[in-house]
C-alpha cells in the first residue's frame, strides 16, 4: 500500500499502514519524498521487482526490503528505471503489520539523475 500510495501521489487509505506512534513522522517523511518526485519527474508507475525479502526479527517485528523502479510512458514508449531497494522496518499490532520506519533511496540522485532535479 505505501508503494502503491506513493506512486499514485494519493494519502488515501495510506494511514492504514502507518503505525500510530509515528503517523505524523511517517507521513511527513511519505510527502517529502513525493514532493521530491514532483520536482523532479514523476514516474507513470512504481513497480516491485523481483521477490519481496521478509526477514522476521522476532517479537511481532520483521524488516521487510522490495527493489523498487520507476517508469515512465511517453504514449507507445516507455523507460525503465533501475530498481532500487525499499526497506521497511514493520511492526504487528491488532490491525495487521503496519509500516514503523522507512529507508528510501533518493529520489534525486537515485532514481534519476541528480541534475533532473529542480
Amino acid at each position: 500500500m505505501y508503494v502503491l500510495r506513493m506512486s499514485s501521489g494519493e494519502e488515501l487509505g495510506l494511514s492504514r499502514v502507518l503505525v500510530d506512534e509515528r503517523h505524523e513522522e511517517l507521513l511527513r517523511q511519505w510527502r517529502r519524498y513525493r514532493g521530491e518526485m514532483e520536482r523532479a519527474s514523476v514516474p507513470s508507475k512504481l513497480e516491485t521487482v523481483g521477490p519481496i525479502d521478509v526477514e522476521d526479527q522476532g517479537d511481532s517485528r520483521a524488516t521487510v526490503t522490495a527493489h523498487i523502479r520507476a517508469i515512465w510512458w511517453n504514449g507507445p514508449t516507455s523507460l525503465s528505471g533501475t530498481a532500487h531497494p525499499w526497506r521497511f522496518e514493520t511492526r504487528r499490532d491488532a490491525g495487521g503489520w503496519r509500516v514503523w520506519a522507512a529507508d528510501l533511496p533518493p529520489w534525486c540522485g537515485g532514481h534519476v539523475r541528480a541534475d533532473a532535479c529542480r
